[in-house]
């Protein structure tokens, strides 16, 4: 591009923001890119790709935070690797931190920059420049090895997995992978079982790789197909590598043929945000999402997703709602899935308190509870029932037993856990006669706890514990519960 068509591009883009805002004066900020690295590695081409900026700024000038390619960049008058944009934004901006990060946009989907955020406190210059950085901050080509992927698809198949209906793939943060589509992996002609792709990569030496499993098809696959837990990570070392087979934490559940009523309790008595691990004060409201309608993923996590319409769903500690004990700090909220839903519901809670938009550099600041991909699960039956969480806690899970044959029962009695082997959630049903103190909680083989399930007061009746193994290592452990004089351990196996 000319430096005259750039200036004229600069100027034309100046003028469409500034005519909307005639009454107030702007700041010009540049924001630039060096794409000399991506380009040198054929992983951007200036013919078919672009770069876009997307971040919190975006509402400033009117456009929908962290999305679309309103921000276009062009490249420099004086280095075509190098990629430039002046943004005016309304002087009301002046002091404040923006967070952003550099888009790779193309017909195959956009390739965004791994994290932290980046983030740029705005000045009272008219026009500021914000440094330069390389794209990815990837200042050297690095060096090419290849990675073999490889996926053991034993639980899939068990369960309905076929080759001739479904798909497994990989995706991940770094080129060639990316978070969607990804890449199909094949079934070995040696083990029918086995799935692999082998790909190379051009990175520094301990650049970290993250990656997850994604299955699609014919088939209805928990959380939307994709893993859960954590995401996979590998650190790049300096020579070709075959990882491991490991089975990805994804299984295939059946769809309700008649609607649930569940009603969701969560328990915010001494709940922390998880940016920072520190203690929630001034606690407003409470809120869920999901993946299953009627929960559904917020895009942003932010103020604009409470408003009516919006992907979060409110709830309540004023006896309405579900709620059974007006201001005791667990908040409820009843909702209905309809027939034909999927099964495995993935689900996560966010608080509104004093200082929440401030947390996270002003980005998704509403998604407080956990980490990426860290949420609760549950398992729709059918019938109404009961949910119960304490937030952060993304382990466990309480629900009364819908199918328990009497509602209070006269002895107790903790079940064995099924599914057992298990991988990574098992459900645990137990009966309480009486009302009391009860807990239950999971011990690995040298007798370390490694989580609670529960630990409270419980009133007489039949549950069901859900466990969540994905931060474990595959082996044998103990789950014990104790209410009254009652007192028993049972063993179940993960096995990954």
């Amino acid at each position: 591009m000319s430096k005259r068509l750039l200036a004229l591009a600069i100027v034309t883009f100046a003028g469409i923001f500034a005519a909307g805002q005639k009454a107030q004066a702007t700041v010009n900020v540049t924001f630039q890119v060096n794409m000399g690295v991506y380009m040198q590695l054929g992983l951007f081409h200036p013919a078919t790709d672009s770069i876009v900026i997307r971040g919190d700024f975006e509402h400033l000038v009117g456009a929908s935070d962290w999305s679309g390619n309103t921000f276009l960049m062009a490249p420099s008058a004086s280095n075509d690797s190098i990629y430039v944009l002046t943004v005016p934004l309304p002087d009301s901006a002046i002091g404040k931190t923006i967070n952003y990060k550099f888009v790779l946009h193309n017909t195959s989907g956009d390739g965004w920059e791994n994290d932290p955020n980046r983030s740029y406190k705005i000045t009272s210059d008219a026009n500021q420049m914000i440094p330069l950085d390389y794209f990815n901050r990837r200042a050297t080509a690095g060096v090419t090895h290849k990675i073999t992927f490889q996926a053991d698809l034993s639980a899939l198949i068990s369960q309905g997995f076929t080759d001739a209906n479904d798909s497994i793939f990989v995706r991940g943060n770094q080129p060639p992978l990316n978070w969607g589509p990804g890449i199909r992996m094949k079934k070995s002609l040696l083990n029918p079982k086995l799935y692999s792709v082998q790909l190379s990569f051009t990175l520094d030496v301990g650049d970290s790789i993250q990656y997850k499993f994604w299955a699609g098809g014919s088939d209805n696959f928990s959380n939307s197909g994709w893993e859960s837990g954590d995401n996979n990570i590998y650190h790049f070392v300096d020579k070709d590598t075959v990882l491991p087979a490991v089975q990805p934490r994804i299984s295939i559940v059946n769809s309700t043929t008649t609607a649930d009523t569940v009603t969701f309790h969560v328990n915010m008595n001494g709940a922390r945000e998880r940016f920072h691990n520190t203690l929630i004060t001034g606690l407003k409201s409470v809120w869920i999402a999901g993946g299953v309608p009627p929960l559904t993923w917020p895009s942003n996590w932010l103020f604009s997703d409470t408003a009516s319409g919006g992907a979060l769903i409110r709830m309540y500690d004023d006896g309405s709602h579900g709620d059974s004990t007006a201001g005791d700090n667990v908040w409820s909220t009843v909702l209905v899935f309809p027939a034909k839903s999927a099964q495995y519901v993935e689900f996560k809670y966010g608080a509104v308190f004093s200082g929440v938009d401030t947390l996270n550099g002003g980005a998704s600041y509403l998604d407080n509870e956990a980490g990426f991909a860290q949420n609760h699960v549950l398992l729709l039956t059918g019938t109404r029932q009961f949910q119960y969480n304490k937030f952060g806690d993304q382990v466990t899970g309480i629900r009364e037993n819908p199918n328990a044959p009497s509602k209070i029962p006269s002895t107790y009695e903790l079940s064995q856990n099924y599914p057992n082997p298990f991988n990574p959630t098992t459900q645990i049903e137990y009966s309480i006669p009486k009302s009391g103190f009860v807990t239950l909680k999971v011990y690995n083989v040298l007798g370390q706890q490694v989580a609670t399930l529960f630990a409270g007061d419980q009133k007489a009746g039949n549950y069901v514990a859900t466990f969540d193994g994905s931060r474990l290592a595959s082996g044998i452990y103990f789950y014990r519960l104790d209410a009254g004089s009652f007192s028993r351990t049972m063993k179940m196996v993960l096995m990954k």
